[in-house]
């Protein structure tokens, strides 16, 4: 599986077939097809590995800022990045594939994603009209989907970000620094002046 989520980041979801993944992975040619049937089959069942670490973090924070009546914006924003991070430090090469993989599904606008993308502006949409009041739905749907955007492709690149090589090990505290100023940064865009 790890395979298959770092051929899908780095080549895209279309451009790699079953039968390369197997060869690249050194399976026999049917593996995959046994295991997961189709393309498809894979791609759901890397999805169910990836996705829930996240969403039980990301609820966490966001059972938190519920309790507030005036949210802070910077916590609401960290509650969209900081669980994206998550495995950049604790799988080092591993947890970066699996993120290029997530981001690469939601910036091809990938079908298994259209949900999640809908989902997560449902879960932060009371939030950011509490935290952001002045600013109408249409204005702050926008600068949400960018926000996402940006958190996504920041932090596929970090390394790149922060000057340090591909095989240069990624500090905690060189990532949570960098983390501080991707949420500082987005925060300041949704708190711009219409």
């Amino acid at each position: 599986m790890d395979t298959a989520e770092r051929l899908f980041a780095e080549r895209g979801i279309e451009a790699v077939s079953l039968r390369t993944i197997n060869a690249e992975a050194g399976y026999s040619v049917a593996a995959l097809h046994y295991h997961f049937g189709t393309r498809d089959g894979l791609i759901r069942a890397l999805l169910e590995r990836a996705q829930p670490p996240i969403f039980a973090c990301r609820e966490q924070m966001l059972i938190e800022l519920r309790a507030h009546a005036e949210p802070a914006l910077e916590r609401v924003v960290a509650a969209l990045v900081r669980p994206l991070s998550m495995e950049l430090i604790e799988k080092g090469a591993a947890g970066a594939n699996r993120l290029r993989f997530l981001m690469r599904l939601y910036f091809d606008r990938s079908p298994y994603m259209a949900d999640i993308r809908e989902q997560s502006l449902k879960v932060f949409q009371p939030l950011l009209h509490r935290a952001l009041p002045q600013l109408d739905e249409r204005i702050l749907r926008r600068r949400w989907v960018l926000a996402g955007e940006l958190a996504g492709h920041a932090l596929t690149n970090v390394r790149e970000h922060m000057g340090i090589g591909a095989s240069a090990q990624l500090r905690p505290s060189e990532l949570e620094h960098f983390l501080r100023e991707l949420v500082s940064f987005i925060t300041g865009g949704l708190r711009a002046p219409h």
